[in-house]
């Protein structure tokens, strides 16, 4: 069961970012305990695009108070371990020995488990302090491991643009595996070497803007170059392109005046309404007549049946207030909600005597959004405004990223 939700959870993300782009798959350890620390931005998102790019099944230590019994059977089919914290109650704190128990043996049979060392989650690029918790997983499964086998680490970065947007991209890169010290959860000093050590391999995979207020201008030039200037850098570079253009804006005194730029330019989206607009640039640098062809396009897929993952995405948004749950739920509500739509439309053919091939072509009309990813409202937002402005402004960021931070 572990693999159809995989197979089908693979579906639905790829249709739901532009990009998933992965380094250093070829890195994670076969059939050996391995414990796989990543840091934390979104919370269930990252676990999921690790899940479908590990090329291994895994594990997931989750929070306990996501545990509802009625779905007990759903975390037990995705591998899902819960884990309790001091605000869930002392009865249910009580419930972690037998977690804990549970991952290592998990661990000792050559299973993978996934372990978030920040121990919280936060939609930001930077990777926060590590805690000892990994230290204790990794110490505690020495006494259930056999002699002479290893529990290796292995460090993950997940790089969103903003998982919170369809439609926008995933950087994910794996570092290189190292097996644990075979110490006790008891010695201090080994715990504090093993959590700066995971620490300092975790650090160069995760691209970092050092002051959040900066991330939004992060953003302007991430997606230009993602969107207009990848096409013609080879895969390989595009991590460390993403890497400078975060050190460019770290660098806020060297490159004053862009970023001033940039700013300006946010100010102006928002001022027409177009805050989005950020994510997906292609669109400010359009004419009107590919304006209208794309919008003609998205009306219909949304007539064909993408306000209903409008509606979704709006309802789970309304109800859930923590920027960090909101990509994640909504790419969970989707997986559940169009199966059983697509039910009901069988259904519908086999009784008013419908061709069934109407489902399948309803599907294809929908995986049409994937290519169309901004949202029809921003579009027609885009095409009913002066473009000019904006137009210059693209091209301008769009020659700045080649000839001042790429090319460097």
């Amino acid at each position: 069961m572990y693999n159809i939700i995989l197979e089908w959870a693979r579906l639905f993300l790829h249709l739901y970012f532009r990009r998933i782009i992965v380094y250093g798959s070829e890195n994670v350890p076969k059939h050996v305990p391995l414990i796989v620390a990543s840091n934390h931005p979104s919370a269930f998102m990252e676990a999921s695009v690790i899940a479908i790019k590990v090329g291994r099944q895994i594990h997931f230590m989750v929070r306990g108070d996501v545990f509802n019994p009625k779905f007990r059977w759903l975390f037990k089919w995705t591998n899902q371990i819960p884990i309790y914290r001091q605000k869930d109650g002392i009865s249910n704190l009580r419930k972690n020995a037998s977690s804990f128990d549970l991952t290592y043996r998990k661990l000792a049979e050559g299973n993978a488990v996934l372990i978030f060392p920040e121990a919280k989650t936060l939609l930001e690029k930077k990777l926060r302090p590590v805690q000892r918790g990994t230290a204790h997983l990794a110490f505690g499964t020495m006494p259930f491991l056999e002699k002479g086998k290893d529990l290796m680490i292995i460090p993950v970065g997940v790089n969103f643009t903003n998982p919170r947007i369809p439609g926008t991209d995933v950087v994910i890169k794996f570092g290189q595996p190292y097996p644990s010290p075979n110490a006790t959860r008891d010695d201090r000093d080994a715990i504090e070497a093993f959590t700066e050590q995971l620490t300092n391999a975790m650090d160069p995979l995760i691209i970092q803007v050092t002051d959040g207020a900066n991330e939004p201008k992060y953003d302007v030039l991430a997606s230009i170059y993602m969107s207009r200037i990848k096409v013609n850098r080879p895969k390989e570079s595009v991590f460390d392109d993403l890497r400078k253009i975060a050190h460019s804006i770290n660098q806020s005194k060297l490159h004053h005046e862009f970023l001033h730029e940039i700013n300006q330019h946010l100010h102006l989206l928002a001022n027409a309404g177009i805050k989005e607009a950020v994510y997906f640039p292609q669109l400010l640098a359009m004419n009107k007549v590919m304006l209208v062809a794309l919008l003609v396009l998205k009306t219909i897929w949304f007539l064909a049946g993408g306000w209903i993952w409008r509606l979704l995405r709006y309802f789970v948004h309304s109800k859930l207030r923590t920027d960090t749950f909101q990509g994640p739920t909504s790419v969970g509500a989707a997986m559940v909600l169009f199966p059983f739509l697509s039910v009901i439309g069988f259904m519908k053919c086999w009784i008013f005597g419908f061709p069934f091939w109407v489902v399948p072509a309803w599907w294809l009309a929908m995986m049409l959004g994937k290519f169309i990813a901004a949202p029809l409202s921003l579009m027609w937002r885009v095409f009913t405004i002066s473009g000019k402005v904006t137009r210059r402004n693209v091209i301008h960021f769009e020659y700045m990223i080649s000839s001042q931070i790429i090319n460097q």
